[in-house]
């Protein structure tokens, strides 16, 4: 019974964390979020998962604009659908989710995110995420497009420039 309510409060918290975001305000105490995210469960969970800043990140800020959940929607202008579809939630305070697919099981993997000033001249910010599986972090840069409704995140890699396209959904996927 308290799962199913867990569950309930997590379907309404993410309306709620969109329409502050929408108005420009901030969840502070998250206690409906929290609840939300109780009730996603893992295939990749630390309990003492505590990272920190990468090195040379000493002016790092938590970007309200990237509250909520968002729906990876297109890799390199490729559109992405079934089990290759993958969530990136955040929680305004340095923490999140990664939801994807294993062997069509849905996963859920722990976060850790900063946010700086970009110095490469293609967006204003660049973001760094920490998976909880992964010892390389991810350094990127991130802007909106539709009014705040779409995520692009670019970075360079071994394969090239790679271009991925969230969009915002209020719904959690599991």
């Amino acid at each position: 019974m308290a799962k199913l309510y867990l569950r309930i409060a997590g379907l309404f918290s993410w309306r709620i964390v969109h329409i502050l975001r929408r108005l420009g305000l901030t969840v502070a105490g998250g206690a409906a979020v929290a609840a939300a995210s109780v009730t996603l469960t893992g295939c990749a969970v630390d309990v003492g998962w505590d990272p920190t800043p990468p090195y040379g990140w000493d002016d790092t800020f938590y970007d309200p604009s990237l509250e909520g959940c968002w729906r990876l929607h297109s890799i390199n202008s490729r559109y992405v659908s079934g089990y290759s579809v993958n969530y990136l939630y955040f929680n305004g305070r340095g923490r999140g989710e990664y939801l994807y697919y294993t062997d069509g099981r849905p996963c859920t993997e722990n976060t850790a995110y900063w946010c700086q000033h970009s110095t490469s001249g293609n967006s204003y910010y660049q973001i760094n995420i920490q998976y909880e599986s992964s010892y390389s972090p991810t350094t990127m840069n991130y802007w909106f497009t539709d009014g705040g409704d779409t995520l692009w995140m670019q970075w360079r890699n071994s394969y090239g420039l790679q271009t991925y396209v969230y969009v915002y959904d209020p719904r959690m996927p599991w």
